[in-house]
């Protein structure tokens, strides 16, 4: 048996910042070790009505199956979520941490940002990086999903998007109590 790599926090929270970094148009990211989850969202500066929101998710899951297919692999889970606002929707694709792949996150960008070309918020990036840096930031991403994955971390972690910077926290699951009545 083998020892998994000791990741501590401030590790795992510098590469879900690279994750973000990486990819301008997530919104956020959110880890759920005890599911072996992960939870990506991208904002869309549109409102999709019903037909809109079941084709989105059907193109995503067809993407996604093809992907795996080629790849001779299986997802456990592979669910898509729209929230909408009045002028933006908001896609929450979750997916297993054993078969999801930064090539796969590449697929999923690349998809939504033809799917949705302007619409689809994003951080302007510095695109001025040349082959090497481009190529150093992918070896990163890859790392970091991997990470995510073999971690043995209990605490969800979410990374998300404020302005001009990335905030990452841990989350812990509370029980819900009920509140005790006031005499």
């Amino acid at each position: 048996m083998t020892a998994q790599p000791a990741v501590d926090h401030v590790d795992t929270i510098s590469l879900v910042s690279a994750l973000l970094t990486r990819y301008p148009e997530l919104s956020s990211i959110r880890s759920m070790p005890a599911q072996r989850t992960l939870a990506l969202t991208f904002a869309v500066r549109k409102r999709f009505d019903r037909d809109a929101q079941a084709r989105i998710v059907e193109s995503l899951e067809d993407h996604v199956g093809a992907f795996l297919a080629m790849r001779r692999d299986e997802a456990d889970v592979v669910t898509v979520a729209i929230e909408v606002d009045r002028a933006m929707s908001f896609i929450h694709v979750t997916r297993d941490l054993a078969s999801f792949s930064n090539d796969e996150l590449d697929l999923v960008v690349k998809l939504f940002v033809a799917q949705f070309g302007d619409a689809l918020v994003r951080v302007a990036a510095d695109s001025t990086g040349d082959a090497e840096e481009i190529a150093a930031q992918h070896e990163i991403a890859e790392y970091a999903i991997e990470t995510l994955r073999e971690s043995r971390q209990s605490k969800s972690l979410v990374g998300f998007r404020e302005e001009e910077r990335v905030l990452v926290y841990f989350t812990t699951s509370r029980k819900a109590r009920k509140a005790s009545g006031r005499r």
